[in-house]
This record gives structure tokens, C-alpha cells and sequence, in this order.
């Protein structure tokens, strides 16, 4: 009888322990550390003007940098926590929603540190992502740009969740997007050159107005 009672203690305990991991779960956030927040070099204000090979200009203003909490998605564990997002928003996009220049967030299951980079210019919308633990990996090269050189560059390659769908009704919903075949990005300065083999386009950092450099 005693053995019985005991077990059923023993439950009840395990059940309210999970009950409270849960409910206090809900409030916990996976968080962007200071160091990885910091690979993002752009601050308000700050104008980025590009020239392509084929002498198009356009100019990028960074209007805000928001930090936000994302909840799990429906279909997470039960132990899944916040999770957190910095977004570099621009004035490139008619859409408040969809306005980002680059996007930083945390994943639950996943060790790593998503990047983003959605480069709206001259009415297309040139697209980039790895994570940073790739970026950390490579090596620093330099590199002129515009008679201005930069020490601090690593070169992204396009990965292949990049490639373009090859059917006509997945292409629908990628017109006006192009992947990106290689970005030279500075720790410092940011955005300095990036390559589209499909569009045979160079666009390449002319100036900036930079409020932290």
C-alpha cells in the first residue's frame, strides 16, 4: 500500500516538474551573444551607394536596427525557447515587413547563427546566407575597392539552398530575386562588392556614410 502511495507521489513530483520546466520555458530566449551581434558593422543613418559594371547607382539607407524575440513555431518541442533576431531595415522596400538588409538570428536546435543578406537595388533583390561559424572559418584577404582598400574581406560563396528551382511554378515565386554568386563582405565596412553570374553584374561599394567609421 505504502509502495503505491509512493509511486503515485513520485509521478504527481515528475508531472508538476515538467509542467513547470514548460510554463517557465516560455519565457527563457535564446539570445544573440554581444560578439556575434557585432559582426553587424551598419548603424541608423548610415548610406551605402553602389555602382554596377553596367553604371547603375542606387543608394541604401539604413533607417533602424531592431532586436526581437521570435517564439517557437507550433510544430517545436515542448522545450523550445525564444528565439532572437536583429534586423538591418532599410528604405529599399515598399513592404514594412520584408525590408531587411541583413537578418541575425538564433535557431533552438542548432548550434549555429544565421545570416541573411537581402540587397534591394535597382528594382531586383540580389540575395546571400550562411551562418557565421563559416564566416569565422575563413580567411581575411584584401581588396581594392574603388581605390579604396579594405584588409579585413572574406569572399561568401553561393551555397546550394541558394540555387534557383528549375520548374516554372516555383520560378514564379522567385522573379525579381537573384541569388548571389559571391559577396566580399569587410568586418568593418560591411557590403563592399558582391557578384551575379546570371545578370553578369559587378556592383561594387562607390561610397558610404558610415556613422560608426
Amino acid at each position: 500500500m505504502k509502495s503505491k502511495f509512493k509511486t503515485k507521489h513520485i509521478i504527481a513530483l515528475m508531472l508538476i516538474l515538467f509542467v513547470g520546466y514548460v510554463l517557465t520555458n516560455m519565457f527563457r530566449t535564446k539570445s544573440l551573444t554581444e560578439k556575434e551581434k557585432a559582426i553587424i558593422p551598419y548603424e541608423k543613418n548610415d548610406e551605402l551607394i553602389f555602382e554596377s559594371n553596367k553604371s547603375d547607382i542606387d543608394t541604401i539607407k539604413i533607417t533602424e536596427l531592431t532586436l526581437v524575440k521570435r517564439p517557437p513555431n507550433l510544430g517545436d518541442m515542448f522545450w523550445a525557447k525564444n528565439t532572437e533576431l536583429l534586423r538591418v531595415h532599410t528604405n529599399n522596400s515598399d513592404c514594412k515587413s520584408c525590408d531587411e538588409l541583413i537578418y541575425l538570428d538564433t535557431e533552438n536546435f542548432s548550434f549555429d547563427t544565421n545570416i541573411r543578406w537581402n540587397i534591394r537595388i535597382n528594382g531586383k533583390n540580389y540575395v546571400h546566407g550562411t551562418n557565421l561559424e563559416e564566416i569565422n572559418e575563413l580567411n581575411t584577404t584584401k581588396l581594392n575597392v574603388n581605390g579604396i582598400e579594405y584588409d579585413d574581406v572574406v569572399v561568401l560563396e553561393r551555397s546550394k539552398r541558394f540555387e534557383r528551382p528549375k520548374d516554372k511554378f516555383s520560378k514564379m515565386f522567385y522573379k525579381g530575386i537573384y541569388p548571389i554568386d559571391k559577396l566580399y563582405w569587410s568586418k568593418s565596412y560591411g557590403i563592399i562588392q558582391f557578384e551575379i553570374v546570371e545578370t553578369n553584374e559587378i556592383w561594387k561599394l562607390k561610397n558610404a556614410v558610415q556613422q560608426g567609421v
